[in-house]
């Protein structure tokens, strides 16, 4: 097979997947107007919802970190920004912010000496960034009393951010695990909403739930979908689905069981179509008690208020900001290394050797 003819297999392939999708969101349509049956796993009695923007007349505290590694022959280094800040909201326009740190912050250094702790470097790196952002968000809580406070990505870590039982690592993991518990409880005792916005959501737990409490039966299509895309053409502008559980079962669930239960069992997901151009955002909250309708709207529509500035791109203005603050680049790791090899003067006995090639 020839370049070309890959390249034209590939697309053939891209083009059909498209039109069965098209087809599986046409056969789906009729399902919005049905009343849907009540289970554990459909707790609100319509597939979609339409939504207003909120009017912002509220404090939103936002936090991202940004993190890079690097691999080294004696050790490995991870260097973390996380940057918080806070808007202030009236009449839907921001009034002030405030930044937490108040200056530009330099990367905190993480040195991974230990082989155990270097056999699992990307996990590593992911989870001391994880304290160092929820960390953030527990701090600009106490600090500034926001109304809501958005993190960057899901509510709770993910698969890769667990180590092995028997790793080194793992009791780090608990102690992150302890963290986010943290989070919560402050959040709540300070009457704050908890909202996680993931940027490029890769699930298919709504697809799952519509295949099998709805259609009662494993659709294979359905299956082979990730959410977003089937909800992409599915969902219109201003629309958001159902609320739903973050796991059907959370004591098989490798995270939420190391949670609490009462903490495990008040995480929730939703998916919100903020612009007619772009694809749907996953967002996750905290839920105890009340009217779960009523709460997710609350959250929709003000997520919906923050996301709709950019046509192209529909995520929370505040998002944006912690993000652009907290980036790092390539040439600041570059620095840092150096800065360190220049104290200890042994450049060349900690560089890998394919740093090193004279050719």
């Amino acid at each position: 097979m020839t370049e070309f003819s890959m390249i034209e297999a590939a697309a053939r392939t891209i083009i059909e997947s498209e039109k069965t999708r098209n087809k599986l969101v046409q056969e789906l349509m009729p399902l919005r107007k049905q009343v849907l049956p009540s289970s554990p796993e459909l707790l609100e009695s319509s597939l979609t919802f339409k939504l207003s923007k909120a009017v912002l007349n509220q404090k939103i505290a936002a936090a991202d970190s940004g993190f890079l590694g690097k691999n080294l022959h004696a050790l490995d280094l991870v260097v973390i920004r996380t940057a918080g800040i806070v808007f202030y909201y009236q009449d839907n326009k921001v009034q002030a912010c405030e930044y937490l740190p108040s200056f530009y912050p330099f990367p905190k250094i993480v040195i991974l000496n230990d082989p155990l702790q270097r056999e699992e470097f990307d996990c590593n790196q992911s989870l001391h960034r994880l304290k160092e952002e929820i960390q953030m968000c527990i701090d600009l809580i106490q600090k500034f009393s926001p109304q809501c406070c958005l993190i960057d990505g899901s509510i709770v870590p993910q698969y890769a951010d667990k180590p092995r039982n028997n790793s080194k690592a793992h009791s780090f993991y608990l102690e992150v695990i302890q963290l986010f518990e943290k989070l919560y409880k402050i959040a709540e005792e300070n009457n704050c909403e908890l909202i996680a916005c993931v940027e490029d959501s890769r699930g298919n737990r709504f697809n799952s739930i519509l295949s099998q409490e709805i259609l009662n039966q494993e659709n294979s299509s359905l299956k082979n979908l990730f959410d977003s895309v089937l909800l992409n053409s599915f969902l219109a502008e201003g629309e958001r689905t159902f609320a739903f559980k973050y796991a059907s079962n959370f004591k098989e669930h490798p995270i939420l069981n190391d949670f609490k239960p009462e903490n495990a069992h008040s995480i929730f997901a939703c998916y919100l179509k903020p612009s007619e151009y772009d694809k749907p955002l996953r967002f996750e909250f905290l839920h105890k008690t009340g009217n779960l309708t009523e709460h997710t709207n609350q959250i929709a529509s003000i997520i919906f208020a923050l996301s709709s500035f950019h046509r192209e791109y529909a995520f929370p203005t505040p998002l944006i900001e912690a993000d652009l603050r907290a980036r790092l680049k390539q040439e600041e790791m570059d620095l840092i290394c150096n800065k360190i090899f220049d104290k200890v003067g042994m450049q060349s006995k900690f560089a890998m050797r394919r740093s090193n090639r004279p050719f």
